[in-house]
């Protein structure tokens, strides 16, 4: 009876500490990892998104010309590489000063002071030269061309599509959890501490199989997370979403490629102490054993 009341206490125990185990694993690797902006800059240079958003603007402007009769030379002409990977860095900052609660709002906008003086450069030699009258229509027209060709561009380069988030109200919803991400990840870790803690409290007489049931909690909360990973990264089942734009493709893609990554380290780390603590026990049990068999 005496071992069956040892034996409960620890089952339960440990069953607990899967869970607590696992909770505080993904709440700090959300704050380090998932919303962490370094790693959005760190995609956004790893997949030459910059690049891909030129590229995605000039055939954009190209496709254009035809309709609009304006040469992608007028914007294309004024937009760098450069500025588009500001840009991008610009909408990360801004968007997790706004998460973090450093401002109360999310406003991501661009210089277009170049883009403008190009197309109002273009309109006007095209009205001297075709004798069109500067009224208000033609003011209108020119509106109408530079505020689409700003949208368009502003849509482009905000590759995370922040924008598209904090006008559906996503931004707002992860800004309120990010405000308690803090204190959940202390209320994990505090409740697997007292729950390893108990542990060591029921197995004071016998410290090896502390080892034993810590490890068990380690590999089962590591394997929980490390197979649906493998799963993941053998398949390759990010290629199949069906994301035409190719620099939100690479950015939405090398993202979730990223987070599956540091997850799949994070759990193998924690397997591989949990195998450490496996061995440990097996072989504090072999040394109590011949510990025992000499003294009979």
């Amino acid at each position: 009876m005496k071992k069956i009341r040892c034996y409960i206490p620890n089952v339960l125990l440990t069953f607990l500490l899967v869970f607590f185990l696992l909770a505080a694993q993904l709440t700090i690797f959300v704050k380090a990892q998932a919303l962490n902006p370094r790693i959005f800059r760190q995609i956004t240079a790893e997949e030459n998104l910059a690049d891909k958003a030129y590229d995605s603007l000039e055939d954009y402007f190209k496709s254009r010309t035809n309709a609009t009769g304006i040469p992608t030379e007028v914007y294309m002409d004024v937009i760098t590489h450069e500025a588009i990977r500001t840009a991008m860095d610009q909408s990360v900052t801004t968007a997790f000063d706004y998460l973090n609660g450093k401002t109360d709002t999310y406003e991501f906008s661009m210089d277009f002071t170049d883009l403008e003086a190009s197309i109002e450069s273009f309109f006007s030699a095209y009205a001297e030269e075709n004798n069109v009258q500067k009224d208000q229509v033609y003011e209108d027209k020119v509106a109408s061309v530079i505020t689409e060709a700003e949208a368009k561009i502003t849509f482009v380069t905000d590759t995370f599509k922040f924008s598209t988030m904090y006008e559906n109200g996503w931004l707002e919803t992860a800004r309120k959890v990010v405000s308690y991400l803090n204190l959940a990840t202390v209320l994990c870790v505090v409740a697997a501490v007292i729950l390893f803690i108990l542990l060591i409290v029921c197995n004071l007489r016998q410290l090896e199989h502390l080892l034993y049931w810590s490890g068990l909690a380690g590999s089962i909360s590591s394997l929980l997370m490390l197979l649906p990973c493998i799963y993941v990264t053998s398949t390759d089942y990010f290629s199949g979403f069906a994301i035409k734009d190719p620099q939100i493709f690479a950015a939405v893609v090398g993202y979730l490629r990223r987070l599956v990554s540091g997850v799949t380290t994070m759990e193998i780390v924690t397997l591989i102490v949990s195998v450490i603590c496996f061995a440990a026990f097996g072989f504090f049990c072999a040394l109590r054993r011949e510990e025992a068999e000499e003294k009979s």
